[in-house]
């Protein structure tokens, strides 16, 4: 069945009605991530990315449901008191960042949502606000970038993860400043066009310097994408999985991976390499998917011996992006 945006809504409308009758706790569900926008997918696939809102406290903070082979049911849950006061949420990259994003409500039974956005909202691309949604990145990219340098992260599978999250993060503040932050298949789709914004017209094809390699052939990336199945069946098997890695999510990325990598290489790698690399610390180690892992890494140039080189592009780049963060308020 071919999947649309009007077909995902319904499905969307359909599942917060029965997360309301289900849960009287629950005063909003909206509709946040990807599907706000025309074209959401990817791959001619995409997930329904739900908020809900609750009066209570809440045990589980997100689940991913399937609801058929190629769509799932992404809900991250909230206590009410989180967006209290609602002028914090200015500077909340995440929840501020969604909700400046224009949500599509499926419930309110308090009429809270206007009222909480519109404060949330008000003054929200005023300077300050902005520098401070692109710090919330910036800080943890640039204490990554110095643990690494002082190598007190040991190396492998630690070392490579605090590497790859000081690249999601420097992305992501660069993302902030035009924007909401940006999620693993779209981080390389929509980041030119964000940094572009920024007046950073060079960023982009700088990040990519940070985790490509000129040695990469078409036919050593068939290799790793033929072995991609084997990450979800192994996590599977081990019972394992992250929540957004279970195995009905196999097409979720693969299908985005295929996709992009005609056109967008660069794209469909990080796609590969993100997951690969979260699966990896649920992965057993004496198993066939982790060693393939490693070599990927290799490949990419993101061992021991590369590293140093790695760590350089990465400080010139933040100082870029801090120096333009600094002038926002200037």
């Amino acid at each position: 069945m071919r999947i649309t945006r009007d077909i995902l809504l319904n499905q969307a409308r359909e599942n917060a009605a029965k997360l309301a009758a289900k849960d009287r706790g629950l005063i909003c569900i909206y509709i946040a991530g990807s599907l706000l926008q025309e074209d959401p997918l990817i791959g001619g696939i995409t997930d329904i990315d739900l908020i809900c809102v609750h009066d209570r406290p809440v045990s589980v903070r997100r689940e991913v449901l399937r609801l058929s082979a190629d769509v799932s049911l992404d809900l991250a849950h909230y206590e009410q008191e989180e967006f209290e006061p609602a002028r914090k949420l200015r500077t909340n990259a995440w929840i501020g960042g969604e909700m400046e994003n224009v949500p599509i409500v499926l419930h309110d039974s308090l009429h809270w949502y206007d009222f909480t956005r519109a404060s949330a909202t008000a003054q929200f691309w005023r300077p300050e606000n902005i520098a401070a949604r692109a710090r919330s990145f910036l800080v943890p990219a640039r204490q990554a970038w110095s643990d690494l340098c002082d190598e007190t992260i040991p190396q492998g599978l630690k070392r490579t993860t605090a590497y790859l999250g000081a690249l999601r993060n420097v992305a992501n503040s660069v993302a902030v400043l035009s924007g909401a932050p940006l999620t693993v298949r779209r981080m390389l789709v929509d980041l030119p066009v964000r940094a572009l914004k920024a007046s950073l017209p060079n960023f982009a094809g700088d990040f990519v310097q940070l985790f490509t390699s000129s040695v990469i052939t078409d036919e050593m990336f068939d290799q790793w994408l033929q072995g991609y199945p084997a990450i979800f069946e192994e996590l599977k098997a081990a019972g394992t999985a992250p929540i957004s890695l279970q195995f009905f999510r196999l097409g979720y990325y693969e299908k985005a991976i295929r996709a992009l990598y005609p056109n967008h290489p660069a794209a469909a790698i990080w796609i590969l390499l993100d997951t690969w690399t979260w699966a990896a610390a649920s992965l057993p180690k004496s198993g066939l998917s982790y060693k393939n892992w490693q070599t990927l890494c290799r490949a990419l140039e993101l061992d021991s011996r590369h590293m140093p080189a790695r760590l350089d592009a990465l400080d010139s780049l933040l100082d870029t992006v801090e120096e333009t963060v600094e002038k926002l308020q200037k």
